[in-house]
């Protein structure tokens, strides 16, 4: 968000680091996109389906100023439906930032995605960093989330504040361990008071290797709200290998709380997921992932279930020269019952001359009762973009669907972006 990180400077082909540019004096860069989009299909909450056409305006904005310390970060989008009457204007963050010269005091005021807390928030607000010394972080939160002013899909349910407490130090060890209190006071309800402990890298004289845990503790509930413990070890420069254990439970008035968002369709009491993985980079051009997870989801106190989630991915860039760039990746779903996904996804693109690019992907998905949705989703997305001037992107794109809610359904995407700095 900090304007400065939208620069860099690469150094060093052989170890690949990057060296940040940071602005001498006053600066604004920023980026401005506007994007209409065709027959886009739409489900009202009355059950009526209709295609609308959507007209989007997106501004980024970041202003810095290095001699005194500040910088101001926005990013904001405008809707209108010209099928309608519908529009709305939504600002996803608007802050002003103090840090001072030697880096030991951060504040930031306005709308912001709080990272720092147990969960993240979209937050009104204000946040204090600390660092006494290197290795010493305190840092303090306070916000509210209003249900009727925040954007979707971020708009709570229920509008709360949200204020909290945390200490960071990595002076033992050279491990990282993070002690945090958080509270949430719901609108017209009880409020939730939460205990929060993490550990990372507590593997000692090796670098090969990574302990990492995280465990709440809803104080209220006297209950275990989330535990997380895993370890990744990297035994050759190529291959790094993971095993983690999960357990969590869903809670209706913190939405983004779980782990797995795909058995959060299933879950309704409690989560438990056990993960491995293993991530291999045979080449620069090559990459390759795959991971499982074998879970036990309640679906209700005394009622259990068991899924599986499979995923392999790899992506690859044969020819740099040529520019050709894919991605593939597979996933398969098992849940309780007939509960059952399967789903592959692939897009390719080539810079077939200088500053032009075409693009294409595909995605297909086998549902068989999974949120009550049966049968097969297919869709093709064809595109170029074309950098007209330096700065200035222009990009279109027709997308053909088909799934079991629209049939079939062809879509053309428009866009330009413009990107400034002065």
């Amino acid at each position: 968000m900090i304007a400065f990180i939208l620069l860099f400077s690469k150094t060093g082909e052989a170890n690949g680091e990057e060296e940040m540019l940071m602005p001498q004096g006053p600066s604004v860069v920023g980026n401005f996109t506007l994007a209409f989009q065709a027959n886009s299909p739409l489900i009202r909450s009355n059950g009526n389906r209709e295609k609308v056409h959507p007209f989007y305006q997106y501004l980024e904005l970041n202003a810095v100023s290095p001699k005194e310390g500040l910088s101001f970060n926005s990013y904001s989008r405008g809707r209108q439906v010209f099928s309608g009457e519908e529009r709305s204007f939504d600002a996803y963050y608007a802050f002003l930032e103090y840090r001072n010269g030697g880096g030991t005091v951060d504040v930031r005021l306005g709308r912001q995605i709080l990272t720092e807390g147990t969960n993240y928030y979209l937050v009104d607000g204000g946040l204090v960093k600390f660092r006494p010394t290197q290795d010493i972080e305190i840092l303090a939160y306070a916000g509210y989330q209003d249900r009727d002013t925040h954007p979707d899909p971020e708009a709570p349910l229920i509008s709360s504040s949200i204020y909290g407490v945390k200490l960071k130090s990595s002076e033992f060890l050279d491990s990282i361990i993070s002690l945090g209190y958080e509270r949430i006071n719901p609108q017209d309800f009880g409020s939730r008071d939460f205990l929060h402990l993490s550990l990372n890298r507590l593997v000692p004289f090796t670098e090969s290797a990574d302990f990492y845990t995280r465990g709440e503790i809803d104080v209220g509930e006297g209950d275990l709200a989330l535990l997380t413990t895993g370890v990744g070890m990297t035994p050759y420069k190529s291959l790094h290998l993971n095993v983690e254990y999960d357990v969590s439970r869903p809670d209706g008035d913190r939405g983004d709380y779980l782990q797995d968002r795909i058995f959060d369709l299933f879950s309704v009491s409690r989560l438990h997921q056990a993960k491995t993985g293993v991530t291999y980079i045979p080449a620069k051009f090559l990459k390759t992932s795959a991971s499982y997870a074998f879970s036990r989801y309640e679906v209700s106190n005394g009622v259990r279930a068991y899924g599986h989630l499979t995923r392999l991915g790899f992506s690859w860039d044969f020819w740099r020269r040529v520019g050709l760039k894919a991605f593939q990746g597979l996933y398969y779903l098992k849940g309780r019952g007939k509960d059952e996904a399967v789903g592959v996804n692939f897009s390719v693109s080539e810079e077939i001359l200088r500053g032009l690019n075409l693009h294409y992907s595909f995605a297909f998905v086998h549902v068989e009762t999974l949120t009550n949705k049966i049968g097969d989703a297919f869709s093709h997305a064809f595109g170029l973009q074309y950098l007209l001037i330096r700065n200035l992107l222009l990009k279109a794109e027709v997308e053909l669907n088909d799934n079991p809610d629209f049939q079939t359904d062809t879509r053309v995407n428009l866009v330009a972006s413009y990107d400034f700095y002065f």
